[in-house]
């Protein structure tokens, strides 16, 4: 039996040695291995590509604006100026910085049965005139800074601004009726 199974092995051993591929059966053959490249997936690779770069290049000029601001803020914060005008009146103060090419806003994110306003003072953000006030959390007496500022530019097409950390400083950024606010403890 041992000796039927080589004969077995032998034959086809045999008959398929002597089977050969065409030359265009070989040529598809290897075409098979080659990766397909359509000019579709080559031009969708290239957008991905580009579009990647572009966001990288927006987000990272972006950030460096918003942490250069913020550091702005961290510096006028650690200042600590003297309020030119102390009043918890918010009208009062507007009316004292009467340079001011806005009118301040009373934040929808600061109500006023929490924080109390105490003073203000100018001080410039991104070298333009701004409003430094000094307010107050009236559920725990700590003493923030909150600065309001023409939009500058650079961050008008941000949805969010947020939180950031500078020089021990806790700034958090937003955008309120055209404004640029920042808080700042």
């Amino acid at each position: 039996m041992n000796k039927n199974k080589e004969t077995f092995k032998d034959a086809l051993r045999k008959e398929f040695e002597q089977k050969e591929l065409s030359e265009a059966q070989l040529s598809q053959l290897r075409s098979l291995g080659e990766p397909y490249k359509s000019p579709a997936r080559l031009l969708s690779s290239l957008a991905a590509a580009l579009l990647l770069c572009t966001s990288l290049i927006i987000f990272t000029g972006w950030s460096q604006d918003y942490q250069r601001i913020a550091a702005e803020i961290a510096y006028n914060h650690n200042s600590q100026m003297q309020m030119e005008v102390k009043s918890d009146v918010f009208d009062d103060i507007q009316h004292y910085l009467n340079r001011l090419d806005f009118s301040l806003i009373a934040s929808e994110q600061l109500p006023a049965n929490v924080w109390r306003i105490i003073g203000g003072r100018y001080c410039s953000i991104d070298g333009k005139i701004a409003a430094q006030l000094k307010v107050e959390n009236k559920e725990n007496g700590d003493v923030y800074t909150l600065y309001q500022a023409k939009l500058p530019d650079m961050l008008a097409s941000e949805k969010e601004l947020d939180s950031i950390v500078v020089d021990g400083v806790e700034v958090k950024l937003w955008k309120e009726n055209g404004l640029l606010l920042g808080l700042a403890k």
